[in-house]
């Protein structure tokens, strides 16, 4: 069996994988984007003039990227998902992905939002990460001196 999802292609190259570091930022679907980002950045993605809504990576990659977002977000077989698709236009495409992918991450980004203005959690866990690095490189730095003769 085929995994929904093997991965997700830029909106704007559906020909390579979408990525936080491509400089094009309607490429790419953030945590932090808003429904109306969202749903602005799905309605610019790159499709084709191919009428009807068909799953072929190879001949219609940026109609397939979709399918496949929405498929994901589903977790749905993306087949079944472009069946449901005969006979519709990119638009009604479109716009069902920007739902379900708003739906698949308002609440994550709730979650990320409440967190970031946490500051007194946020030092806390700083200071706690800092201090477990700090035991594991004193063990790792004993163990050099330790080996270069460095040991008193």
């Amino acid at each position: 069996m085929e995994p929904p999802s093997r991965r997700v292609l830029s909106l704007r190259d559906p020909t390579s994988k979408m990525s936080k570091s491509s400089p094009d930022v309607q490429s790419r679907i953030l945590l932090t984007d808003t429904a109306a980002q969202i749903k602005g950045k799905l309605r610019s993605a790159v499709t084709d003039s191919i009428a009807g809504i068909t799953y072929d990576p190879i001949a219609r990659p940026g109609t397939s990227n979709l399918l496949t977002i929405l498929a994901a977000c589903a977790d749905e077989d993306v087949r079944l998902v472009a069946q449901r698709y005969e006979g519709k236009g990119h638009g009604h495409l479109k716009g069902d992905v920007a739902e379900a992918v708003e739906e698949m991450i308002k609440g994550p980004r709730a979650d990320f939002e409440r967190i970031r203005h946490e500051t007194a959690y946020l030092d806390d866990v700083a200071q706690n990460g800092a201090e477990r690095a700090k035991e594991r490189s004193d063990v790792t730095m004993r163990a050099v001196r330790e080996r270069l003769g460095l040991r008193k």
